[in-house]
């Protein structure tokens, strides 16, 4: 089973996502730094997806940790408002690709999900 972790706090989205993952994606939620090692430590993360519009702090930590840790090794996306650019950029020095706008994601949903977890 493929392990999906969303960074957010935002639970908009997170039946959209489920529902794109399918049957074979556990889903996790972490909005703070001690849950995102604590998920860590459970199971291997597969996929991350950082939504650019929660807590910048958090994101840039997390998925920094994802970076420097080589035995982690998730695909990452992230998502956020077009109109935000540094943080886009940010993302996509951390390693995030793609980086999409927000609009983007929620139309593209299902076909983004399947060609990151190839």
């Amino acid at each position: 089973m493929t392990t999906l972790l969303l960074l957010s706090n935002n639970l908009m989205f997170l039946p959209r996502i489920q529902q794109a993952a399918g049957p074979g994606v556990s889903i996790v939620r972490a909005s703070n730094l001690g849950k995102v090692t604590e998920l860590i430590s459970e199971s291997p993360i597969d996929l991350v997806v950082a939504d650019l519009e929660y807590d910048q702090d958090f994101w840039h930590k997390a998925l920094q940790l994802f970076k420097e840790d080589q035995d982690l090794n998730p695909k990452m996306i992230a998502y956020g408002p077009h109109e935000d650019t540094t943080s886009m950029e940010l993302a996509r020095s951390l390693g995030c690709n793609p980086v999409l706008a927000k609009g983007a994601f929620v139309n593209n949903l299902k076909s983004i999900l399947e060609e990151t977890s190839k």
